[in-house]
């Protein structure tokens, strides 16, 4: 009986300290995003207006994606320096026409088995690759500043070939929705500010993403899950390119409004988002290392980034 009280005593310990480690790797990095304060991505004139190709895959968005294209065409950036690419995946013909009627790219496409991936792959399949230098990705619902891909502009100014927006909640007028936005607020602090601030790699979040976009281009191909961002970010880890973070550049998402959101649909909608982080991981294990953070790469500049380019 004693020796049974002393394996379960070693046994208190080891999991004290597994979980011990956890919990410090969190209140470390929540720490240390909590002392990051925004930054100008440059403090140089910008020599060039690179062209942006603005992806905005819509799977059945007819109810937000109008929208949210006309919001984002009020960019204070040249309209000839950049476009805007629809992926419409079974959305129907009104809202197709209303996309025709605006200054974009409408592609259609009808797949199967319907993933952002997949749209994605399709898209810069038809665009021209050497009439574009950066890739950005959207969600259907996000909206941004206008001056967003000026900030961006900027931002790849330094070198930096990989950026993460400050993707933040749009509503917050129910329950759910508040703690949806608090959630992805930590998130923010902890995987994005904290890393940064911490010298290492920011965590994508899949919106509010832009790309070099030859490497987006050649990269986007090797995606095989629903989790394209952990599997983008682990290529970018691989490849040794340094994700920037800019905390004062906001994209804004709808967040679940429904007053009357049951503990079980809220169960499940954990468990098919745990479910696919875990098939991105597990799918392609030649390519997902298990660590995503790395330590930046240095710029055209000549200096190591660290988050202050």
């Amino acid at each position: 009986m004693a020796v049974l009280y002393e394996i379960a005593g070693w046994a208190d310990i080891l999991l004290w300290i597994v979980f011990a480690v956890q919990v410090a790797y969190l209140l470390f990095f929540a720490w240390k995003g909590g002392m990051l304060r925004p930054w100008s991505a440059v403090r140089r004139p910008v020599r060039s207006k690179r062209r942006f190709a603005v992806f905005f895959p819509a799977y059945k968005e007819d109810r937000v994606i109008v929208e949210t294209v006309e919001s984002f065409l009020r960019q204070d950036y040249p309209a000839d320096s950049y476009e805007v690419v629809v992926i419409s995946d079974r959305m129907q013909d009104r809202t197709n026409e209303r996309l025709s009627g605006l200054p974009v790219t409408l592609l259609r496409v009808d797949f199967e088995n319907s993933s952002k991936a997949r749209a994605l792959m399709f898209a810069v399949d038809k665009l021209d690759r050497k009439r574009y230098d950066v890739a950005v990705v959207m969600d259907a619902d996000n909206t941004v500043q206008p001056d967003f891909l000026r900030r961006l502009n900027e931002t790849f100014e330094t070198g930096t070939r990989a950026v993460q927006a400050h993707r933040q909640a749009k509503n917050r007028n129910t329950p759910t929705a508040v703690l949806d936005a608090v959630s992805e607020e930590i998130n923010n602090a902890v995987f994005r500010a904290g890393h940064i601030r911490s010298g290492l790699s920011s965590a994508l979040i899949g919106s509010g993403m832009a790309f070099d976009y030859g490497w987006f281009r050649d990269n986007i191909r090797k995606t095989c899950t629903a989790g394209e961002d952990k599997e983008l970010e682990a290529l970018l880890l691989k490849q040794g390119i340094y994700i920037h973070y800019l905390p004062d550049v906001p994209s804004t998402t709808r967040k679940p409004s429904a007053e009357r959101r049951s503990a079980t649909s809220a169960g499940v909608g954990w468990r098919r988002s745990s479910a696919r982080w875990r098939k991105a991981f597990a799918t392609c294990p030649g390519r997902l290392p298990a660590v995503i953070s790395i330590t930046p790469t240095s710029c055209s500049s000549g200096c190591c980034c660290r988050g202050r380019c």
